[in-house]
């Protein structure tokens, strides 16, 4: 039998802990309904609607089948709510909730399916102006630049009423947004706001001889990217120019590589958001260069699949010669034509079927960690 007092303890602590959970409930609800703006980038938004373009052919689809394109499992984990919510918020999507039928709107579609260059350029504006605040602070910086991080954020709590403690998250949000819809946009086009926003700079990258390398701002055309993983170097950026980029835009990627990146924080920072975000890796592993080899390490833990490019293949670790591998003879006259033809292929075929790109090790952990 237990004890009066006991009896009285416990049913205290169970009251406490109702009172707790009823009032952290209210707060989370509270919160969410408070949110005037995404908690995610336009551009994590477009991963979703993009995986439903790609997936289910832009149909209409339950919300219980689309956690797996963004890389999640449950249907009620937050962040999948969360960016459920981003979307609508942008009005990329339709439809709230694990229970939801989510929609692609007309917006969502010039952004993933495009029928003319122009509309996805102009789709990915209205997206980000669909958010009130997002707008109205763009409007009011549009032919200035935007101040210090003290001076935008008290301009920010005191004029367009956005909460202390969220204005942190904003910044973040809004700025990359600025920087994502900047690469879609041709040279004089746009606003002050989003050709000021995060310059891009100058990086310093090594080579056999440290130097300098002018970064040159290219108009993006895909959604999806293929990040090249390769050194640096006369031959290789003539390669890169020549060869890789017409190539891989060919495939329907674009092309990225380390120098064309710009914004503030370390380098290999960036290369890893890079590898991550890439839907398709490109590695030139000729010359055995560390840093690519690194790079290409990193990718393989996180399950990227990789296209390996030499012109000499004792340079591919013999563990990793049975993936997809080009090689090439630059004393070959047609060299280059053929090297092309095999990356659009390679990349394609990897697209449609990544698991081939990626070493059976990490497929293995992979799974054992589910």
């Amino acid at each position: 039998m237990v004890p009066a007092k006991k009896k009285s303890t416990r049913k205290k602590k169970e009251k406490a802990k109702r009172i707790y959970e009823s009032s952290n409930s209210a707060k989370v609800g509270q919160s969410i309904e408070q949110w005037t703006f995404p908690r995610n980038t336009l551009e994590e938004a477009i991963r979703l609607i993009q995986g439903i373009e790609e997936k289910y052919a832009g149909n209409p689809t339950e919300a219980k089948l689309l956690p797996p394109l963004v890389g999640l499992k449950k249907v009620n984990d937050w962040r999948f709510t969360r960016l459920l919510i981003s979307a609508n918020l942008y009005g990329i999507s339709s439809g709230t909730g694990t229970t939801a039928i989510v929609e692609l709107t007309p917006i969502g579609t010039d952004i993933v399916a495009p029928d003319a260059p122009e509309k996805r350029k102009t789709a990915l504006m209205t997206a980000f102006r669909s958010v009130s605040d997002f707008a109205n602070v763009m409007d009011f910086y549009k032919e200035k630049k935007i101040p210090e991080d003290e001076f935008f954020s008290n301009t920010l709590t005191r004029k367009f009423d956005i909460p202390r403690d969220r204005v942190g998250t904003f910044i973040n949000i809004f700025t990359e947004n600025l920087n994502y819809i900047r690469a879609f946009q041709t040279g004089g086009d746009g606003d002050k706001i989003i050709r000021d926003v995060d310059e891009p700079r100058q990086i310093e990258v090594e080579d056999e001889i440290p130097k300098k390398k002018k970064v040159e701002v290219s108009i993006r055309e895909y959604l999806d990217t293929c990040f090249v993983l390769m050194p640096f170097g006369s031959k290789f950026d003539n390669h890169y120019k020549t060869v890789f980029t017409p190539s891989i835009k060919e495939a329907g990627f674009e092309p990225l590589r380390a120098d064309d990146l710009f914004g503030s924080g370390m380098v290999i920072e960036q290369i890893w958001e890079q590898i991550r975000k890439a839907k398709v890796l490109l590695a030139e592993l000729t010359g055995k260069n560390a840093n690519v080899f690194y790079e290409l390490g990193l990718a393989h833990a996180i399950r990227q699949p990789v296209v390996i490019v030499t012109d000499n293949i004792e340079d591919v670790p013999f563990d990793l010669r049975h993936l997809r591998v080009i090689t090439y003879d630059v004393d070959n006259p047609f060299w280059g034509d053929q090297l092309s033809r095999s990356i659009i292929d390679f990349l394609k075929n990897t697209k449609s079927d990544p698991e081939k790109s990626i070493p059976q090790t990490f497929k293995v952990i992979d799974e054992e960690s589910d």
